[in-house]
């Protein structure tokens, strides 16, 4: 097979793509005394799956949107200035759309979710206002990457509720489908079949982006002979992009077959623009098991 994963980091943050510079797994991921697997609602808008989380210790809770797609983990910031948060240094992110957007890095923050706490975080401060508006509700912060590299993170859209387990306990005896799962620069992907009309089916690796209210993207659907309508994407960080829309066919992952949805073409970059968003996840349990390369789909109602 041949994986296209970028060479430099990305960050998928609720429709939009980031750049950052080596993304490794520096945080660290505390679970409380004798307690291995700890579960917490959400609230999921849009198919966003949003948690309650605390800022180094604060009382204060935060909406924070869990987001496979962030290699790294921001916050707002006017919810920064609220709770005394500050950047000791500067960096420029980009987007799904063009150009670039200015943050200011916070080190070593902790976020808690529930009783487990995630430290050791250098989160970005940005301006998370076009997210609020992509998600029709107030969007505190976003955090994946930091919290996926080191706890299996389940994720139960059906009854809305995550489960985030120590990969030394976490196992997995059903009969969901266990798919292949590859790390790199603080972005998973897997395998995954796309077909559209007038065109061949394409094998592909697509990034797993909870974070995108999106179904399937793939550039595949600019060569479809089906209807396609002009749109504008990247409508979170960064400047909008022209773009197209139009139905696939079908997606294949593993054995799962999901029929007609909409796909998209295209981010900032062409890597960015294989993704499969929460519209197709939120049909299934999901499993990210990133400790041991895996992700695990389970039909609803199993």
């Amino acid at each position: 097979m041949n994986l296209r994963i970028p060479a430099a980091a990305l960050l998928m943050a609720t429709t939009t793509v980031v750049a950052g510079d080596d993304v490794k797994c520096r945080s660290r991921v505390v679970f409380p005394p004798n307690q291995l697997d700890v579960t917490v609602p959400f609230e999921k808008t849009r198919n966003g799956v949003f948690v309650r989380a605390r800022v180094n210790g604060r009382p204060e809770p935060l909406s924070f949107v869990i987001d496979s797609g962030s290699a790294r983990t921001l916050i707002s910031d006017s919810v920064a200035k609220r709770i005394l948060l500050h950047g000791t240094e500067a960096e420029k992110l980009r987007g799904t759309g063009a150009g670039v957007v200015p943050v200011t890095v916070a080190k070593n923050v902790s976020v808690s979710i529930g009783d487990v706490i995630i430290d050791h975080v250098d989160v970005r401060i940005a301006n998370l206002s076009a997210l609020t508006k992509a998600w029709g509700r107030p969007v505190d912060g976003v955090i994946g990457y930091d919290l996926l590299c080191r706890a299996a993170v389940t994720v139960d859209y059906e009854k809305s509720r995550m489960t985030m387990t120590h990969p030394a306990v976490f196992k997995y005896d059903g009969n969901g489908e266990t798919l292949k799962l590859y790390v790199q620069n603080g972005w998973s992907f897997v395998q995954g079949t796309i077909k559209v009309t007038g065109r061949p089916a394409v094998i592909d690796t697509f990034l797993l982006d909870t974070g995108s209210q999106d179904a399937v993207n793939h550039p595949i659907i600019r060569d479809s002979k089906g209807p396609l309508k002009k749109v504008i994407t990247g409508p979170g960080l960064g400047i909008p992009m022209a773009g197209v829309l139009g139905p696939n066919e079908w997606f294949q992952l593993g054995n799962y077959t999901i029929g007609s949805t909409d796909s998209i073409c295209c981010g900032a970059s062409e890597d960015a623009s294989r993704q499969i968003g929460a519209e197709v996840l939120s049909r299934f349990r999901v499993m990210f098991d990133y400790p041991h390369h895996r992700l695990i789909l389970e039909r609803k109602g199993r």
